[in-house]
């Protein structure tokens, strides 16, 4: 009788023993099968006014990653976030690109509240430089009347071959009698007009590629730095009045 009750005892121990372990080996299964847990996220985006911003294009990188886009109430949902920590990127035309970072530790519904600025207006145009100082003409000299009549029967050029005679001297002009028997040869005024006017005789002007004809009362207009030189034609001596504009006076020369 003793040892069957023995026995019996015995059965029950290893009974419960298998029974535990059992238990105890489902509950594992269980645990290492469950899904890790996530959350949902809400950002929100506003203005330093508190208004909503719309189209502002967020970027989420981190412990995952995702492209989003605010509608009219300045919001996003970022669904099944894990925990981590995560980087948010913003964007809108006008406003300061803004990164914002957050984490994720409890798991409970998160709200993300982020203000954009606005972008500061660019800079004013540069003034427009300072108009050129126009530099001041240099004081002008006397007024000059000549009698070319009178003064061709004092300084007629006899049998000269070149007579120059300088009639008016000025800061920004010279006045010339040119009284011509041979060619005056080809040659420029770097920094002066010329005009010359046919006073007596005939002859020809070489202007560039012109051969211009002379007589009495012809006006030829010569740009600086053009070649330039005259020719007598006809017994007579060629006679012009030459005017070298915008260069100052060339003191009188010399008969030549």
């Amino acid at each position: 009788m003793k040892t069957s009750l023995i026995a019996a005892l015995a059965f029950l121990v290893l009974t419960a023993s298998d029974g535990f372990a059992q238990a105890r080996g489902r509950g594992t299964a269980a645990s290492s099968a469950r899904q890790p847990r996530t959350t949902t996220v809400r950002v929100a985006v506003h203005d330093e006014g508190g208004s909503n911003l719309d189209g502002v294009r967020i970027t989420l990188s981190g412990d995952a990653t995702g492209e989003y886009t605010t509608a009219g109430a300045g919001t996003v949902i970022v669904p099944n976030l894990k925990a981590g920590t995560y980087r948010l990127h913003l964007e809108k035309e006008g406003f300061v690109t803004l990164e914002r970072e957050f984490s994720l530790q409890d798991m409970a519904p998160k709200v993300v509240e982020v203000v954009l600025t606005p972008k500061p207006p660019p800079p004013p145009p540069p003034p427009p430089p300072p108009a050129p100082v126009k530099a001041a003409l240099p004081p002008s000299g006397p007024p000059v009347s000549v009698s070319v009549v009178e003064f061709l029967d004092k300084n007629f050029i006899g049998r000269d071959p070149i007579r120059e005679s300088v009639l008016a001297c000025n800061p920004l002009e010279t006045v010339r009698l040119l009284q011509l028997r041979e060619a005056l040869a080809s040659h420029t005024h770097a920094d002066a007009d010329e005009v010359v006017y046919v006073v007596a005789g005939e002859g020809t002007a070489h202007v560039g590629e012109r051969n211009i004809p002379l007589k009495p009362g012809t006006m030829v207009v010569i740009p600086h730095s053009l070649a330039h030189g005259f020719e007598r034609q006809g017994r007579n001596a060629l006679m012009v009045l030459s005017t070298l504009a915008g260069a100052a006076c060339h003191e009188p020369a010399a008969s030549r």
